[in-house]
């Protein structure tokens, strides 16, 4: 073996410790703010979806389709902390909330059944949070993608049908079938039970929440619960946009203390079957009482 002999300024650079690696300063300093990130991209959102629906549906599009655009270039920009590139994880899945809108609205959808429009419009949705989630390496366990013996989980399932029943008498929407019938039943109920229960589940409270959660804390649950009642705003409800705020809240809190989806996923699934399906055709639970009828 050939031995290598040191100079004396060799030996006592090799003496000094290790200096701990610095992390590179980020292009945009201030990305580092959670709160600042959770402010800037609400109000994106909200701007975007108040253009959709009060001046015109093309020009959201385009407003959405730029916050799209940036997204991805800021999450790049954002620059990583200690905690694990954190800022970009977050900027980078909240990609999926202008897509949302984009595919919901550009999709030629009027050319199959009302109830099918959910599903064509959530698979690329889901598709895309497949993409995120696996980009960040966010595990199944991470997503609540797992079952739960909590007694919670029976009990949101039970409280979608009431749920489904309250925002009835809030929108009052036209059912997606013609008649409550078995052979009518049963497929669109199926496609409201996935697309709207499972795959919003996913994307919402799976990764959004998984994502905005280590940056803002306790604060990422009520973020990502307002981002999903912004997104009714085309309802032209603020009694709806509220009922979708509280009801994601309670939503994203049993995901936080059981740590899994799946009783919520059904809950909401039933939520939408209920309002969509059952109530219109049951004249009983469909009439307004009189300190119940909102305007």
């Amino acid at each position: 073996m050939i031995r290598a002999e040191l100079t004396e300024p060799q030996a006592a650079l090799l003496a000094q410790p290790a200096r701990p690696a610095v992390s590179p300063r980020p292009l945009l300093p201030f990305a580092r703010s959670g709160y600042f990130l959770a402010l800037a991209t609400l109000s994106a959102f909200a701007a975007a979806e108040l253009v959709t629906t009060y001046v015109d549906p093309i020009a959201g599009i385009a407003v959405h389709a730029v916050i799209l655009s940036l997204l991805i270039p800021a999450a790049s920009l954002a620059g990583d902390d200690a905690a694990g590139h954190v800022p970009a994880r977050f900027l980078y899945s909240l990609s999926v909330v202008p897509l949302i809108r984009i595919l919901s609205l550009s999709m030629p959808l009027t050319r199959f059944e009302p109830a099918v429009w959910y599903l064509m419009a959530g698979l690329p949705v889901f598709l895309a949070g497949i993409v995120i989630a696996a980009t960040l390496g966010l595990r199944p366990n991470a997503l609540g993608l797992r079952p739960s013996r909590s007694l919670l989980q029976p009990l949101v399932v039970v409280l979608g049908f009431g749920l489904g029943f309250a925002e009835y008498q809030i929108l009052g929407p036209e059912s997606l079938i013609d008649n409550l019938t078995v052979s009518q039943f049963v497929l669109p109920a199926l496609i409201l039970m996935v697309a709207t229960g499972f795959l919003e589940e996913f994307v919402f409270r799976g990764v959004l929440q998984a994502t905005a959660v280590p940056l803002l804390g306790w604060a990422g649950i009520v973020y990502v619960s307002l981002v999903f009642a912004v997104l009714h705003i085309g309802y032209r409800s603020l009694a709806d946009i509220a009922f979708v705020f509280v009801i994601a809240l309670i939503y994203a809190w049993v995901v936080r203390r059981t740590g899994s989806i799946m009783g919520v996923s059904v809950s909401h699934g039933i939520t939408n079957i209920v309002l969509f399906l059952v109530v219109p055709f049951v004249p009983a639970l469909a009439a307004r009482p009189e300190w119940l009828n909102i305007p």
